[in-house]
């Protein structure tokens, strides 16, 4: 099967819905899943808090400096001032200083009681081992209140909070060891087709290597996620019978192949028998055969296309975000950019389209994009070549050299992500 432009002057299809409706559909039949784990801070990179942490302490606990300088007086700013002490980051001075006199501070060190200012240590001269002050400050400058940064019993991060690094120095810095964490997403994926071989094997005549289970286990690559891969299912319903059947002990099924119509595309059947079947089309490309459904009633599951760019393109805008709905947070809306293409794109009105292409930085600081060449959904090729997809609306019926576009980098689908 391939992509090539149909005859006519429509791509649409009046049984197709559109991406949004698609998405709403997903998200309304989502299940909540609760199940936690505490663990140390130390391994939680990129995992999800199952519930909101509270601050255990001030931070900075003391009222500490900004600057390197000189803590003091406010009123004795015009004085000439003695040295009397030094108060250093991990080593505080005393509290207490007579008339007239300051304590040479360092960035972060504690403020000794007795002044209510720091100077930096710019905006003074000493003259016969004693202060001028020749930049007057404004009372109670660079002087950090304790809690400044956070008060002790204030809510530090939410639950459904990603913990990226700095999630994690941010809970250091509150001496915090362990955190209460949802249990990593147990997903399964595999791929159907008499067609397919494993990679690594010799390969028989009329069949081609499998790289969807591949792919997909990549995309979904994240701490919160566990991907297990059941490997090919062959085509027949008993089969795919027999795979639902191994899917119940995870949280999320993703097969891709045999979601069409064909004489050997079993899903949709075998789904409608084994849970339900709540959409199978969209108004996009490529990818329109998307099948969502529910096994056993709650646990859902994607049938994705079995053209790899098909899957992939699938899997970023509906199978990524449903795992970001399944760990509690928003399902992410990816940032695009503007750029002008130096070559003409071809399309059909009647569905989204995404086009691989290849986005580069001009001398004049501006974005431009060209196409990786051939569209077709089975062009892997076209995928790892390319570094961003042009988004090309439902109305569009092709775009010319020097048009502004839509584009959306390949990189949003990594971090910003999951």
């Amino acid at each position: 099967m391939t992509d090539q432009t149909p005859v006519n002057d429509s791509d649409a299809d009046p049984t197709s819905i559109s991406m949004q409706a698609a998405r709403d559909i997903i998200f309304s039949r989502l299940p909540t899943l609760s199940q936690t784990e505490r663990i140390p801070v130390a391994s939680a990179l990129g995992r999800v808090l199952s519930d909101e942490v509270a601050s255990p302490i001030n931070v900075p606990p003391f009222r500490a400096s900004a600057m390197d300088g000189y803590a003091f007086r406010f009123n004795e700013a015009s004085t000439a001032l003695n040295i009397s002490a030094h108060s250093l980051a991990g080593h505080p001075s005393d509290n207490d200083a007579g008339k007239n006199e300051c304590h040479r501070i360092t960035t972060g060190a504690r403020v000794p009681d007795f002044a209510d200012t720091v100077v930096q240590q710019e905006n003074i001269e000493v003259r016969n081992g004693k202060v001028h002050i020749v930049k007057k400050p404004v009372k109670g400058f660079h002087v950090r209140p304790p809690g400044s940064d956070s008060v002790k019993g204030s809510s530090l991060m939410s639950a459904g909070q990603r913990l990226a690094a700095a999630q994690i120095a941010c809970l250091y810095s509150h001496g915090i060891t362990h955190v209460d964490v949802l249990k990593p997403l147990r997903v399964c994926v595999f791929s159907t087709g008499d067609e397919l071989a494993e990679t690594g094997e010799t390969l028989p005549e009329g069949h081609i290597y499998d790289a969807n289970r591949a792919l997909l286990a990549a995309l979904l690559n994240n701490p919160a996620v566990q991907v297990t891969d059941l490997g090919i299912v062959k085509d027949s319903i008993e089969a795919m019978q027999d795979a639902f059947e191994r899917c119940k002990a995870f949280d999320l099924v993703i097969s891709s192949g045999g979601v069409s119509v064909g004489d050997a595309d079993f899903v949709r059947p075998v789904l409608e028998k084994a849970g339900e079947l709540h959409m199978w089309k969209i108004a996009m490309k490529p990818g329109r055969p998307l099948t969502f459904g529910l096994l056993d009633k709650h646990k859902p599951y994607f049938g994705l296309p079995g053209n790899p760019v098909s899957a992939a393109v699938t899997c970023m805008m509906f199978v990524i975000p449903t795992i970001q709905k399944l760990l509690n947070q928003p399902a992410t809306e990816l940032p695009r950019i503007s750029a002008t293409l130096n070559t003409d794109l071809k399309k059909l009105p009647g569905r989204v389209e995404y086009q691989r292409g290849m986005l580069i930085r001009t001398s004049d600081d501006t974005w431009e994009v060209s196409t990786t060449g051939l569209q077709d959904s089975h062009v892997i090729t076209s995928l790892h070549r390319a570094n961003c997809f042009v988004e090309l609306g439902f109305d569009n019926a092709g775009v010319k050299k020097g048009t502004t576009v839509s584009v959306i980098p390949f990189e949003h689908f990594s971090e910003s992500i999951l």
